[in-house]
């Protein structure tokens, strides 16, 4: 099998040394190479064949960011992944990194329990690894081995958090030719992963400051990032949006976003919670454990669902929860649009979709549906 080759750069040796052993350990990466300096990164992409890239955030003289550009400028087609070091400073540098076209980041792992934080990267690069692979099968029209498939998914189960009855398998289908209608709606729900924060804020962008509907967002990030994104968004938004607290209520025309460290759910009398418990799809906060408790909260009720790019399957088993539980419609961001195809495949092959929209199209088409013009 083919293994992606990576280049690693960080101006510390000690993290050059700890990153590539996270690589190399993935089983599905080699590290090629690796840099001290951005100006040495971008050397090292001129001589060699590169398939990856892992850019720290901090570095002197060329930062982060100013290679990441240089990247995007050159070699546009090889997916960036940036390391960060955490922390506020760290969280709005990462963020400003990804609207620029960084596909995803990892943490460096800290002083604290050094095995925990190396498997969360490891799994974390397993799985963007497995994603990147699997896209470039798709691509060439192969079939990935199933090794590939099954880790790009990285399932568990959640009936623990959200006591609900175990899901019937999925079964691949065709969407349907005409999908189910829903004029106006109660709640709007949003999942996005890899590739997140620039569809959100393009969603974002393209709703009103009339838009009275409430918006809960699930973004795979953790602490610090998710309060630092959500006020990236209120800037530049025309809704308000927040870092959701304990005990929020859900207001009209408001989107809280979920803080990373902790599941969202949505109690009976519509406020939030915020729980601490172990991640679910291999992230926390998860979409999952978010939809299956609005699933019980607006029983009944009128719910817009909406899956943006992401890796992994984590929405698919809580849109199954809504649409038996609410007048649920889907929509899916398109595969063309997609940073990774990976979440909204999943709801697709499940089918549970009842719309593929590009991504310039899903402000839009909330819009339109919450208005009931559907």
């Amino acid at each position: 099998m083919y293994k992606l080759k990576v280049l690693v750069v960080d101006d510390s040796l000690v993290y050059r040394r700890i990153i590539s052993k996270a690589v190399e350990k993935t089983n599905i990466a080699v590290v090629d190479c690796t840099a001290s300096s951005g100006i040495t990164a971008l050397e090292r992409l001129e001589q060699r064949n590169i398939d990856v890239v892992l850019l720290d955030v901090f570095m002197p003289k060329m930062d982060g960011i100013e290679t990441l550009r240089e990247i995007k400028r050159k070699y546009s087609h090889i997916p960036v992944i940036m390391i960060s070091s955490g922390g506020v400073d760290g969280a709005k540098i990462t963020v400003e990194a990804l609207r620029l076209g960084a596909m995803d980041f990892i943490l460096k792992p800290t002083n604290g329990d050094m095995e925990k934080n190396m498997k969360i990267i490891n799994r974390h690069l397993n799985l963007l690894f497995s994603q990147i692979l699997l896209d470039e099968y798709i691509e060439k029209g192969k079939p990935a081995p199933q090794t590939i498939l099954e880790e790009s998914k990285g399932n568990i189960e959640i009936d623990k958090i959200i006591d609900t009855a175990p899901p019937s398998p999925p079964k691949k289908r065709e969407p349907a030719s005409r999908p189910t209608s829903l004029c106006g709606v109660d709640i709007v729900v949003m999942a996005s992963s890899t590739g997140g924060p620039n569809a959100v804020e393009e969603v974002c962008k393209a709703l009103g400051s009339d838009f009275s509907k409430p918006i809960l967002l699930v973004q795979h990030m953790p602490p610090d990032f998710t309060r630092i994104f959500a006020n990236f968004l209120a800037k530049r938004s025309r809704i308000q949006v927040k870092e959701a607290q304990e005990g929020d209520k859900i207001v009209a025309g408001q989107m809280l976003v979920a803080p990373g460290g902790y599941h969202m759910i949505v109690n009976s009398d519509f406020t939030i919670s915020l729980i601490d418990d172990e991640p679910v799809n291999g992230v926390k906060p998860a979409a999952d454990v978010l939809f299956k408790s609005v699933a019980k909260a607006y029983a009944g009720k009128r719910v817009l669902a909406v899956i943006l790019t992401g890796m992994g399957s984590d929405g698919t088993e809580g849109l199954r929860a809504l649409k038996n539980a609410c007048h649920c419609y889907s929509i899916t961001q398109s595969e063309e649009s997609s940073v990774i195809y990976g979440m909204p495949r999943s709801v697709d092959e499940a089918g549970l979709s009842d719309e593929s929209v590009d991504l310039k199209d899903i402000g839009r088409r909330i819009t339109e549906i919450s208005r009931g013009r559907c």
